[in-house]
């Protein structure tokens, strides 16, 4: 089969590449089998949800392909599919388990690749069975969702959730190819499509000012992804995410900057989840974490003030949210002890330095400094008076 669609290639790190483009979904079999990825089982994984809407065709394609590799003279691959529930819920050692168990029934062996049909949860899950199944098997990433495709789906981060916080147990694993369709976006609702925006925002701002400066100027035509604008803020997005991971790709200093946000986020949305999703938290996070480069004399007052006005102009969330009963202070920093790029016992943040730029490790946050901001959020939060609050 010869591809019909226009797309554009963005290596990763060895051998995994992202392909962006519009219409790929119904190629995605033909162009594997091209790359030389025949394998003896194809395992689709995917939520109820995203399945219901390109499930089908996507099987479609593989039963298409299978055809025309026997009537080369080739072998046919048996492809299964397994869906789980939509939702954070779903990314845990139960179901991880489950699908493990459901491969191993149907007698896969090494000889299997996984490919992921979802947004984050399913990426992440996904990538982190194709990981362990068999000490490792090939996966691919089909991102469906703007936050999956811009960051979750590139790298080779994969993880499950557990009681003592997000994404503690995982392994890094290359996707061999994230496939990002732009056509894939379009079921998705407003608010799922903002939250995934929020993570391009983030990387104008930690790494491309010209990114952010058209985030900010035409956030109007990216939240109703007019695809005059919307397919280069998600190339770029993942050009600069991939850029980044090969030259860190096991996240041991400048790939931690891309956690900009997520330290304070995470926190939140330990506490929040399921009523905040992850990229509202994390545009949180930014917000706050700007106030804390500030504070240490870091980042100008007016570019506190640009990046949290750009993340409200998308109508995300910037300040801290009324956290549930019994919750404050003590909780959010005792989620942020916990946090994947902590050293030494320090909490460390990215540090930015100006609107697209930061300082190229994540550094040690004095812990009163940290506890200010957040504890000046929390009183914002209770609608305490600014003049009341601790000035420092």
């Amino acid at each position: 089969m010869l591809s019909t669609v226009e797309a554009r290639e963005i290596p990763v790190i060895g051998d995994s590449l992202v392909i962006v483009g519009n219409g790929l979904l119904d190629e995605i079999p033909s162009r594997l089998r091209q790359a030389g990825m025949t394998p003896g089982f194809f395992v689709v994984v995917s939520d109820r949800t995203v399945f219901g809407h390109y499930g089908q065709r996507l099987l479609g394609a593989f039963e298409r392909e299978a055809s025309a590799a026997v009537a080369a003279g080739g072998r046919a691959p048996k492809v299964l599919k397994y869906e789980i529930e939509p939702g954070e819920p779903s990314k845990n050692r139960n179901v991880k388990a489950a699908i493990e168990d459901f491969m191993l029934e149907h007698r896969c062996t090494r000889d299997t690749i996984v490919v992921a049909l979802g947004g984050g949860v399913v990426g992440d899950l996904s990538g982190f069975l194709a990981a362990t199944y068999m000490r490792g098997v090939p996966v691919v990433q089909i991102p469906t969702s703007v936050m999956a495709m811009v960051d979750s789906s590139v790298g080779g981060k994969t993880a499950i959730n557990v009681p003592a916080g997000k994404n503690l147990v995982g392994a890094f694993h290359q996707p061999r190819f994230i496939f990002a369709d732009m056509m894939l976006l379009k079921t998705l609702h407003r608010r799922e499509v903002v939250e995934g925006l929020a993570e391009s925002i983030k990387m104008g701002v930690i790494r491309d000012k010209g990114l952010f400066e058209l985030m900010e100027k035409e956030f109007e035509k990216m939240m109703a992804l007019d695809p005059s604008v919307a397919a280069d803020v998600i190339y770029e997005s993942i050009r600069h995410k991939a850029d980044v991971v090969a030259i860190d790709p096991h996240e041991k200093g400048l790939r931690a900057t891309l956690n900009y946000g997520h330290t304070i986020g995470h926190a939140i949305e330990g506490l929040m989840s399921p009523e905040l999703l992850h990229g509202e938290c994390v545009a949180i996070g930014c917000v706050l974490e700007a106030d804390l480069a500030h504070r240490l004399g870091k980042l100008p007052a007016d570019a506190v003030t640009r990046i949290r006005k750009c993340f409200e102009a998308y109508g995300l969330p910037v300040q801290m949210p009324k956290l549930p009963d019994g919750k404050g202070l003590p909780e959010l920093m005792a989620k942020m002890a916990v946090d994947k790029k902590n050293a030494g016992g320090a909490i460390r943040c990215t540090i930015i330095t100006g609107v697209g730029t930061s300082i190229d490790n994540p550094q040690p946050v004095p812990q009163d400094i940290m506890e200010a901001v957040l504890q000046d959020a929390l009183a914002a939060a209770a609608g305490e008076p600014e003049a009341k609050r601790a000035k420092h």
